[in-house]
């Protein structure tokens, strides 16, 4: 009993703090506090109204108070107390005042006054409007939704009292609709705008009675197309750093196109957020569908390292964080990692060099044969080689292998296959010539010699003979001169070089010799070797058997002087 007369003294110094005002009625005899503003109520006619008073302390007190409703007469300025009986259309039952089948007569202002038990009075004002038709001041509110999927809107009225309900949507009945004080609006659109009314039916002493209240619903601005997504970093995961130095940390945020405007990302260590605290910067830039948000970090001390830092992303209804720690780096482990990467770089280079060494000459062959006609050049040169070769003292088998080589391998692949023009003496040669001034004249007009070294002495120990004169015209022209180039083709084994003219010996120190295997088709590793060495064809020759030594194609390019070994 003592708690409950506690509750009612603090009760009555809550409410004399709210109420500063004495009633102002004229001829009220009772001295009554009343807040500074009252509340307005807009109905209908027709409808019946079910209004409790305004204070909730006041309508939920049945025992320590009692109530007495008046109205205001604005006609005569006075009051008159409203009744209790329940047939009458207007009566009050303690805090509730009851209002049956309402008329534009019922416009006034109703006062509801709560007297305490020592006698302090407290009094609520209501300026009650009735309507004959809808008015846009018959609405309750404005809602504002942005949910994708579903709507709710509450009805207003019935909140204390048993009741069904029915919805409208522009004054016309929903279909399929449930009974309930909440509407709920699936799937909705931009159509869904518009105005809905409830009603609710209640009874009072046996009558069946209704009211209504009308809403507007409004659609607002949609939400995320897509889900928040913080990109990067990922959650718990950890940076290396370096002390004392200063470093950032960047954090991505998918937002979509429509939430990038509203969605924010900042910074947090532990839990206290960083923009604007001293040694740290929090920028912030946006793309099409992203949120950067860079945290600096002017130099990074001990307490950072002990610090656990979020990236917060946070739009309306949604946040989401991510954590990041900092972890001092390792210098041996730098600089193992160092050592990993200059040795990965280095055996790539390895390979790529070996790579391209191997495929060197097929890749020169390959664009030679691309740009042939920008790479020629008039050198009046006629022939692409001069080949020189023993003749003579061999033995039986060492000619047949010089024959077939010089006369069949060397013209077949070389002329027929890839149109180099050959000068071959004793094939070449024309009847009546001088030899030695045909040896000159022609190893003058070629681009390369192409040197065929026997195992035979006898040839180089005759010095008049013409096979002698055409090797020694030719390291003239390679060594002294310097205007033509060599190549040298070895036929057989040799286990020394010795018996060779030494400026022959000087060659092969400088390039060691082609090694010919008996046989190899034009695209073997050894024709690709010789056509390396060997200029571009002076000339597109047909594939024909060649008829004639002196052959009348004109070079335009010189070809580079060979050496063939045997």
């Amino acid at each position: 009993m003592m708690m409950k007369m506690v509750m009612w003294q603090a009760s009555i110094i809550f409410l004399l703090t709210e109420l500063s005002q004495v009633s102002s009625f004229t001829n009220s005899t009772v001295s009554c506090l009343r807040p500074d503003s009252g509340e307005m109520l807009s109905v209908r006619s027709g409808e019946s109204l079910y209004l409790p008073c305004p204070n909730l302390d006041c309508f939920q007190d049945k025992e320590n108070s009692s109530y007495v409703w008046l109205k205001n007469v604005s006609s005569t300025m006075s009051l008159v107390e409203i009744g209790t009986e329940e047939h009458m259309r207007v009566h009050y039952h303690r805090s509730v005042l009851y209002i049956l089948q309402l008329s534009v007569e019922d416009t006034g202002c109703f006062i509801t006054r709560r007297f305490y038990p020592d006698g302090v009075c407290h009094e609520f004002v209501i300026d009650l409007v009735v309507y004959e038709e809808f008015s846009p001041d018959l609405l309750f509110s404005t809602i504002s939704s942005v949910e994708r999927i579903v709507a709710e809107i509450f009805c207003p009225l019935c909140q204390y009292q048993e009741g069904t309900f029915i919805w409208y949507k522009n004054f016309s009945l929903i279909s399929n609709q449930e009974s309930d004080q909440v509407l709920r609006v699936r799937e909705f659109s931009i159509e869904s705008e518009d105005i809905y009314t409830c009603v609710c039916f209640w009874e009072h002493d046996g009558r069946k009675l209704n009211s209504s209240a009308s809403l507007r619903l409004v659609i607002g601005e949609q939400p995320l197309n897509t889900p928040l997504r913080i990109v990067h970093p990922t959650d718990n995961s950890t940076v290396l750093v370096d002390m004392d130095t200063e470093m950032g940390i960047t954090c991505s945020v998918f937002a979509g196109s429509t939430g990038r405007k509203e969605c924010s990302v900042d910074w947090l260590r532990n839990k206290t957020a960083l923009d604007g605290v001293d040694g740290y910067i929090v920028q912030q830039r946006d793309d099409e569908e992203f949120i950067h948000s860079v945290l600096l970090i002017r130099k990074v001390s001990q307490m950072d390292l002990y610090s656990v830092f979020h990236c917060r992303a946070d739009y309306s209804y949604e946040e989401m964080f991510v954590s990041v720690t900092l972890k001092r780096r390792d210098v041996g482990a730098s600089w193992l990692t160092l050592v990993w990467c200059s040795v990965c770089v280095v055996l790539l280079i390895l390979m790529v060099s070996g790579t391209m060494k191997m495929f060197a000459v097929d890749l020169v062959l390959l664009l030679r044969g691309s740009f042939k006609k920008r790479n020629r050049k008039e050198d009046g040169k006629v022939y692409d080689a001069y080949v020189i070769y023993q003749k003579n003292h061999l033995e039986e088998a060492t000619e047949k292998t010089i024959s077939d080589f010089v006369t069949g391998a060397l013209p077949t692949v070389l002329e027929k296959h890839y149109n180099y023009k050959l000068y071959i003496p004793a094939r070449d040669d024309l009847p009546g010539e001088d030899c030695m001034n045909l040896i000159e004249t022609k190893i003058q007009l070629s681009r390369r010699l192409i040197f065929i070294i026997t195992t035979g002495r006898g040839a180089h120990e005759h010095g008049s003979s013409p096979e002698v004169y055409d090797v020694q015209v030719g390291l003239h022209q390679a060594l002294v001169q310097g205007d033509i180039g060599v190549i040298l083709i070895q036929l057989e084994d040799m286990h020394n070089y010795t018996h060779l003219p030494l400026g022959l010996q000087h060659l092969l120190k400088k390039s060691p010799p082609l090694l010919w295997r008996d046989g190899g088709k034009p695209g073997s590793r050894f024709w690709k070797l010789v056509r390396y060495q060997m200029p571009v064809p002076s000339c597109q020759r047909d594939r024909v058997k060649k008829t004639s030594a002196g052959s009348s194609c004109q070079t335009e390019q010189s070809p580079p002087l060979m050496y063939a070994i045997i």
